[in-house]
């Protein structure tokens, strides 16, 4: 960045430094100017430094170098100089970071206040000429620091505006992760006679670590499924899209299907999963659950996932389902183990993923201590599940604790939970 000028009729300078001396109109030909700048160009010289006199107008004209360094700049201002001049004269010092010192009249001390307040040295026309010189020399002294720092700053912006223009195409592609994820989430939930069902589903970000699927088997069996991608993000995200095109629910004739067993169907998933893994293994836990409507019994599996919870209507005691099984993607060739419950018309069954064991921290945790685990999530399912009311209240209530935990803004984990409860009505139906 730098001054010059156009067409100068002087020679190759004499000194390091040039100090442009730029003269109003009104005093090109006063003799007091005149031995004004003599006398500072005397002062200069001892300094080491040189003049350059210039009109106010090619002071305003000059071309902006930027590879060159900046050259200080002397102005005397007449007490006739217009504010427009002064004004376009500020805004150019500013626009290239040029170090100035303006002499000012007394009739001009208005301007002196705007030239101040951008950061312009001024001093009055009866200024000492060693005072002058010595701004004038401090001004190019600390005129390479100022360049650096300009310079600094210029490439700090460009890289600003790049983070800036990467975090918002991250930003899309995350946007467009999510909505793909949906994709493979049911749009709706079945609608079965006697049966209630609700969702509770809260990414911790864009995209998931869990995935879910309800869906009806056949005119007798409905099928739960939860999984948990162990990590966060998109790699976990990528995780629930191998799981729910591995998950094989029935087989053989489309009129007459096969309905796979929860166990057999873990473990050809879990098959699935260690045939195609890399050098760095992803695992992830599951359960999954077919309900028989005639005879209104669950049948469940699961691979190193929470407990699922069966809260009975008759006595408010929850039974913890244990899921007799390791995390899929570890080991080939293992079996899963099953059960089989009954379930009674008001009972609530419910399958959930471990990001409940952190949604609910004490109350007064701060910090990390917001991530450790606690069991009140337990209480919480428990009191979704207890038949108070409607399911859909019950869960809307739990979604309002949710929404009032502490640290609920920055969710540690993926929370997912799945609600089946049976009308109290129901009955099974018998088998033909």
């Amino acid at each position: 960045m730098g001054l010059r000028i156009s067409g100068s009729k002087d020679t190759k300078p004499k000194y390091g430094v040039r100090v442009l001396v730029a003269v109003s109109e009104h005093l090109a030909d006063d003799l007091r100017n005149q031995s004004r700048i003599k006398r500072i160009e005397t002062q200069l010289a001892s300094r080491g430094m040189g003049i350059e006199l210039i009109s106010i107008e090619q002071l305003l004209n000059i071309e902006h170098k930027r590879s060159a360094v900046q050259t200080p700049a002397l102005v005397i201002l007449s007490e006739h100089e217009s504010d427009g001049t002064i004004n376009l004269m500020t805004d150019r010092f500013a626009e290239f970071l040029s170090p100035a010192l303006v002499l000012i009249p007394e009739e001009q001390y208005p301007a002196s206040l705007l030239l101040r307040a951008q950061g312009i040295m001024c001093e009055t026309l009866e200024v000492d000429p060693i005072h002058a010189a010595i701004i004038l020399w401090t001004l190019a002294q600390r005129q390479p620091a100022i360049q650096q720092l300009s310079t600094d700053l210029r490439i700090t912006e460009m890289s600003v505006n790049s983070v800036y223009t990467e975090i918002n195409k991250l930003h899309e592609e995350l946007a467009t992760a999510a909505s793909i994820q949906r994709e493979y989430l049911p749009r709706e939930l079945p609608s079965i006679d006697g049966v209630d069902m609700g969702i509770v589903y809260r990414p911790a970000s864009y995209v998931s670590g869990d995935i879910y699927d309800i869906i009806e088997l056949d005119e007798d069996h409905t099928g739960f499924f939860l999984a948990d991608a162990v990590g966060h993000g998109v790699p976990a995200a990528l995780m629930t899209m191998v799981i729910t095109q591995g998950l094989h629910k029935t087989e053989g004739e489309v009129d007459k299907p096969r309905i796979v067993p929860p166990a057999e169907a873990l473990r050809r998933l879990n098959n699935t999963m260690t045939e195609h893994s890399g050098e760095q293994a992803r695992f992830a836990t599951a359960v999954y659950a077919i309900h028989n409507k005639r005879t209104n019994e669950i049948t469940i599996a699961g691979a190193g996932h929470p407990p699922s919870l069966l809260v009975r209507s008759a006595t408010g005691e929850v039974e913890h389902l244990e899921s007799d099984g390791p995390l899929l993607g570890v080991f080939p060739d293992v079996e899963f183990g099953q059960e089989t419950v009954k379930i009674h018309p008001g009972d609530v069954f419910i399958m959930y993923s471990d990001g409940f064991e952190v949604a609910f921290p004490n109350e007064n945790a701060i910090g990390d201590d917001r991530k450790r685990p606690t069991l009140t999530y337990l209480s919480e399912l428990a009191e979704a599940g207890s038949g108070d009311g409607s399911l859909a209240d019950a869960i809307g209530r739990l979604e309002s604790h949710l929404d009032s935990s502490n640290g609920s803004l920055h969710q540690p984990d993926d929370v997912t939970a799945l609600f089946f409860a049976l009308h109290k009505a129901a009955e099974p139906i018998e088998a033909m």
